[in-house]
């Protein structure tokens, strides 16, 4: 319970040193936000602040806390009279908390109940510049990019905590996190937009961007590790009935020439994945029912995870007088290789179900309580089912 303690004490201590700061200056620094935004130059202050607990099962029963505080700032190069459809990027954050036992040190899963944990650190996440061609048609962007910010993305999935729900475990957990928060990797991204229905992206990232301990601040570039393209098309609709609900579909394929698992004997590694996105009630256009869907696969000869499926439904103003909270329920699978549980002592799949329920306080504070129930953790029978607890605050200013 002490880290609970630790966890509510210190966010209401800094949402009331924020308050003070605002009253005491806040008219003159948003009236000097609003001048450089009109110059095209923006920054944003964000924290997310997770409070985990272990009720039961995984590997102990104990509680922690983690954290991330974000500084984001953006040039518009069109806005700053020097070049047409252009945009500057800069993305630094601090990973925080974690104390040990971390989050996955306590639950002991292959798929990680928090999508911000990440090694004690002060790091640049993105950095990059883009462009738009071509009557916004075409753009390109290159730098330090998050695979996962452009590419194997839901809507409806960015709602829920745990890592797998918004990206294919058959792609992230085979290609050893490369490429994804919190180490993104060097890379160039294309994208096409033909029309409002289609776009087609391509990405080419640096197939290893070296783990935290070698990595820590993410200027650290080394050689040979091979390079991991990525491919996504995307079609976005309306239903032709049901008054034209709108939805979206993705697929893609990926290609690491690096050979993640040391294994002579393959050459590189692949997969491929599809993802849906639908609304399927609607009461007005915030309120209403999403489902989703994400499933992938790989070569069952050479990655821990042979296939692995995700879905859920999300829904927006299910009580009445909070049009904009969300709650919503989901699972997600990840199948261990038949080949590969040997060689890494794993036994099965490891399946998670989450609800979770995002309260917005306003515009810039939310709540996010959380349960999650891992099953099989890590695929492995003898580690018990985990119940975890979880309460998120997220903090834009």
């Amino acid at each position: 319970m002490k880290h609970m303690l630790r966890f509510f004490i210190g966010i209401s201590v800094f949402i009331l040193s924020l308050s003070d700061a605002w009253a005491d200056g806040g008219i003159l620094f948003k009236s000097q936000r609003d001048f450089l935004a009109s110059k095209g130059l923006t920054f944003d202050l964000h924290a997310i602040e997770d409070y985990v607990s272990v009720y039961k099962g995984g590997l102990l029963d104990k509680d922690t806390w983690l954290g991330r505080f974000d500084f984001v700032s953006e040039l518009d190069l069109e806005k700053a009279g020097l070049l047409k459809g252009g945009l500057i990027h800069l993305d630094v954050f601090n990973a925080h908390g974690g104390l040990k036992p971390t989050a996955d040190h306590l639950v002991g899963d292959l798929q990680t109940v928090s999508d911000i944990e990440a090694t004690r650190s002060t790091r640049i996440y993105e950095g990059w510049f883009s462009t738009n061609l071509f009557e916004n048609r075409f753009s390109v962007k290159f730098g330090l990019i998050d695979l996962n910010a452009e590419f194997l993305v839901s809507d409806s999935g960015n709602l829920y905590i745990n890592s797998s729900l918004n990206l294919a475990p058959s792609m992230w957990i085979n290609n050893n996190s490369a490429a994804i928060y919190p180490e993104p990797a060097p890379a160039v991204r294309l994208k096409y937009s033909p029309n409002e229905n289609f776009d087609f992206l391509a990405g080419f990232f640096q197939g290893d961007p070296l783990n935290s301990d070698v990595n820590a601040h993410s200027t650290h570039f080394g050689n040979n590790e091979g390079l991991l393209s990525i491919e996504e098309g995307q079609y976005h609709y309306k239903l032709p009935f049901a008054g034209g609900l709108a939805g979206t579909f993705k697929s893609g394929f990926w290609y690491n020439s690096r050979d993640v698992h040391d294994d002579s004997s393959v050459d590189g590694n692949y997969g491929a994945y599809a993802m849906l996105d639908q609304r399927v009630f609607q009461v007005s256009d915030t309120e209403g029912l999403n489902v989703f869907f994400v499933g992938g696969g790989a070569p069952k000869d050479r990655n821990t995870i042979q296939q692995s499926q995700a879905a859920g439904f999300n829904y927006t103003g299910l009580i009445p007088g909070r049009p904009q909270d969300v709650t919503g329920v989901a699972f997600t699978n990840a199948s261990i290789s038949n080949k590969m549980r040997v060689a890494t002592g794993q036994d099965r799949n490891e399946t998670v179900y989450e609800w979770t329920y995002q309260i917005q306080i306003n515009n810039d504070i939310h709540v996010q309580p959380d349960i999650q129930y891992v099953v099989r953790p890590n695929g492995v029978d003898s580690t018990k089912n985990a119940s975890v607890f979880m309460v998120r605050m997220e903090i834009h200013f």
